[in-house]
């Protein structure tokens, strides 16, 4: 049954808020972003569609609101695993963010929609609120990461972060390249234009981590 019947209190917003994106997460995990709708959201929940747009407007919002539940699960496992697991080479951190990454495969996979999707109609207060969550979720992995990897200057710690989700973000689109593409890909004489994603991203992140030790 269909219900539009409104969450009163704070917690109860809350606790409806999370359940929309639980709903997301889990159309996330089988389908394609471009696959799924907010009208899919609601039925799944049992609500309007206007009941919905209460709390995202827009299929972005939504996403983005997941996109920052799966990156805070992501920082603290992370954080963990500094904390817990002795000094590191750039290559032995490089090997460590990408199985922390598999680990988070649904986060992975989001990655590549933050800048082109998810932030593209943000307003410039929702814009503001959203980077200065992310850097309240950043900073206060940088100890640790700056133990992890004593060569790393303490200055570039932030910039690391920041630039191992741009290379996810990257890398990912080439390691899984449309159906047509996927198919022209399969020719002997393309093979050099693939990209292997996993292999590839512990390569290029090892060189990220390396030139910023230097």
């Amino acid at each position: 049954m269909v219900t539009s019947v409104r969450a009163r209190s704070e917690g109860a917003k809350a606790a409806r808020r999370a359940e929309m994106v639980r709903v997301a997460h889990a159309l996330w995990r089988a389908h394609r972003y471009e696959d799924i709708t907010l009208q899919a959201v609601a039925t799944r929940l049992g609500l309007t569609k206007a009941a919905l747009y209460g709390y995202f407007p827009t299929k972005e919002s939504l996403f983005l609101a997941l996109y920052e539940t799966l990156l805070g699960d992501f920082l603290a496992d992370w954080q963990r695993h500094l904390t817990l697991g002795g000094t590191h080479t750039p290559a032995s951190l490089a090997t460590l963010s990408t199985a922390l990454l598999r680990d988070h495969a649904d986060l992975t996979r989001l990655m590549p929609h933050l800048a082109g999707l998810l932030e593209r109609n943000l307003t410039p207060e929702g814009a503001l609120a959203h980077k200065q969550w992310l850097l309240s979720r950043l900073e206060p992995l940088l100890p640790a990461l700056v133990h992890a990897l004593p060569a790393l200057d303490a200055g570039r710690a932030l910039a690391l972060l920041t630039y191992t989700q741009a290379l996810v973000a990257g890398l990912y689109p080439m390691g899984d390249p449309a159906p047509a593409v996927q198919a022209a890909l399969s020719e002997p004489a393309l093979a050099p234009l693939c990209v292997a994603f996993w292999p590839a991203l512990e390569g290029a992140l090892a060189a990220l981590y390396t030139g910023l030790c230097a």
